[in-house]
């Protein structure tokens, strides 16, 4: 499978990667779904499958975390609703093969496949994600609306999970057949909204923050002995004694810098790092995966595997 058509992949990932969304029609016309509605809530009623419910109300939407029951169901309504789950690809096997089509970008990046059944009017409201996605269309229509990018002046509604703003100033905007894919980049104000039911898969991307890289790191350097401690710059007679000056600065500045000037060291965390389960506890159920390779050595769930 290859979603590009023209594009070559040099091409997407030099002008599109991270730079820009991308409308890609008829990307994977022939994609049949490897889970029905019916096996999709099926699965969100297991309490190891992470599974969400959002339902509109007015100008709101409401979310609601699973594991559900059956009669969770029955109550719905016709419309205005959408089952999310994610990490389908972990429970379902011939959902993982979609992967395939994404094959020139690095393995050890995908995060996930996550699976929205939508009714009509069925969305998550405008939000952005901190992640690169591509959005692939496999039943029914959805009416995608994009925004900007989100800065320091974007309006969050206070309290939601989701990541809403407040207020979506439309830049583009595309109803999805069967078939089409739409890659969406980090910081993407998007809106999705069923016009029929529909199944939509989303393949999600690992982009950890760096508070999370930093604080990873710091537990690896703790854990090999190798953390050390602030030693101060030559210093001057303090005038006042509550200043830190430009000089004891730099000295951090230079001994942080000094801590990750080891390829290897960095690429031995790194690489543990991007390849931990998703949900560790429950690899013995998904026999999830995740390897990754540096010129010093094979990684697999955390792990080095080749000493």
């Amino acid at each position: 499978m290859s979603i590009l058509g023209d594009l070559t992949p040099a091409d997407f990932l030099s002008r599109v990667w991270q730079r820009e969304t991308l409308m890609l029609q008829g990307a994977l016309p022939d994609y049949v779904s490897a889970i029905s509605p019916e096996q999709l809530a099926g699965l969100s009623l297991d309490s190891e499958v992470e599974s969400r419910l959002i339902r509109k109300q007015d100008t709101d939407w409401l979310l609601q975390h699973g594991p559900f029951e059956e009669a969770t169901f029955l109550d719905l309504p016709d419309r205005d609703w959408t089952l999310l789950v994610q990490a389908v690809d972990l429970w379902v096997d011939e959902v993982s093969s979609l992967f395939e089509a994404f094959d020139f970008l690095p393995r050890w990046r995908f995060d996930d496949i996550m699976v929205s059944y939508a009714t009509p009017g069925g969305g998550a409201g405008p939000h952005f994600d901190q992640y690169d996605v591509f959005l692939v269309q496999v039943t029914g229509e959805r009416h995608w609306r994009l925004g900007g990018e989100v800065d320091d002046d974007t309006q969050l509604v206070e309290g939601s999970e989701m990541r809403l703003v407040w207020s979506f100033e439309e830049h583009e905007s595309w109803v999805m057949k069967p078939g089409d894919v739409l890659y969406v980049p980090p910081g993407v104000i998007h809106w999705g909204e069923a016009v029929t039911e529909s199944l939509t898969y989303s393949v999600g991307f690992r982009s950890p923050s760096f508070s999370d890289m930093l604080g990873d790191l710091a537990i690896e350097l703790m854990a090999q002995g190798r953390d050390g401690v602030y030693r101060d710059p030559t210093l001057l007679p303090a005038d006042d004694g509550l200043q830190i000056s430009d000089a004891v600065v730099e000295e951090v500045q230079a001994q942080l810098r000094a801590i990750v000037d080891d390829p290897e060291l960095v690429a031995d965390w790194f690489a543990r790092f991007m390849t931990q389960p998703r949900y560790p506890e429950a690899v013995e159920v998904t026999d999830e995966k995740r390897v990754a390779r540096t010129r010093w050595g094979t990684y697999e769930n955390g792990e080095r595997v080749d000493e």
